[in-house]
């Protein structure tokens, strides 16, 4: 057991990020290492929502696919999603910003025309967002199915992954920050104390330690240390 912090303890809750304590990090390391086997639980939740969603996208696009309701003849329309998979990218010569061109007086008449058939305009936009919309929740859940499946898996013995996915490679990570002397005042070691209080403090609201207060004194080592009070000082 680490240091007696005020403001700084283990936890839970684990309401830090950056600036912990060794025994804070202990206390989540275990907490993670118990649940890690709900992690595939998740994923396999995600999984089974992705293929419900398809049943839905499946009955969306039938329908939208199909003739508008009571209208027969040659303008019969069919929609279909416009939600592309394929992450955009440049082509081979480039990519310049598009400059439009002189556009007021075709968007004002356009527009006369669109205002007064928008009820039926409206079905387009209803139908294809609805239809994206679904698809792009099947792969958000395919996502988290498959980044919480990374989280959970034992990673191969010795890797060092620079951009670690599994819980066992950050928590690797993070106890090799430990060690290193560039990080001594954020991940304070307080199983390692100096006259009796660990080198630094990790939440601000805790008082300064010893070790800190002789840093910031510039008296001679045999002057006591003093700290002034700004409301006593005069202006």
């Amino acid at each position: 057991m680490g240091y007696p912090w005020a403001y700084a303890y283990a936890g839970p809750p684990f309401h830090w990020l950056g600036s912990f304590s060794m025994s804070q990090w202990q206390a989540f390391k275990a907490w993670a290492n118990q649940r890690i086997g709900d992690v595939k639980d998740i994923s396999t939740l995600h999984r089974i929502k992705a293929e419900q969603l398809r049943k839905t996208a499946g009955v969306l696009e039938r329908y939208y696919s199909s003739v508008y309701p009571k209208e027969q003849g040659s303008y019969g329309e069919k929609l279909a999603p416009t939600f592309q998979k394929a992450v955009w990218k440049p082509d081979e010569h480039g990519h310049f910003n598009y400059v439009p061109g002189d556009d007021q007086l075709p968007m004002v008449a356009v527009s006369r025309a669109k205002g007064q058939m928008k009820d039926m305009l409206q079905r387009h936009e209803d139908a294809v967002y609805l239809m994206n919309q679904v698809r792009c929740l099947i792969e958000k859940h395919e996502d988290w199915a498959q980044y919480a499946s990374d989280f959970a898996q034992d990673p191969p013995a010795g890797s060092t992954a620079a951009n670690p996915t599994s819980l066992q490679q950050i928590l690797s990570k993070v106890d090799g920050y430990f060690g290193r002397p560039e990080y001594q005042h954020v991940l304070v070691d307080d199983t390692k104390l100096y006259k009796g209080q660990p080198y630094y403090r990790v939440h601000p609201a805790d008082p300064p330690t010893q070790w800190e207060l002789e840093q910031a004194n510039h008296s001679p080592s045999s002057f006591p240390i003093g700290l002034v009070d700004k409301e006593k000082i005069d202006p």
